[in-house]
């Protein structure tokens, strides 16, 4: 049996704000270059909290930083 690719999107809203997974990933990657950081990204783990507005992220199991939500 043969799997079709779904295409997904992820859109986030909380109160007047509004923002997708594309938007968040690439504000973390901008993060993490921001910081110095050369290696390879393999694996992003995003940890979102509205109530803050910020999403916390790990990077390759081990590089952890934050950005705002929006």
């Amino acid at each position: 049996m043969s799997q079709k690719s779904i295409k997904t999107e992820i859109c986030l809203q909380y109160r007047s704000r509004e923002t997708d997974t594309e938007q968040m990933i690439q504000r973390v990657q901008d993060d993490y270059k921001a910081h110095g950081n050369t290696e390879e990204i393999t694996s992003i783990q995003l940890y979102i909290k509205p109530e803050e507005w910020t999403i916390y992220y790990v990077i390759n199991d081990g590089i952890v930083g934050k950005v705002p939500l929006f």
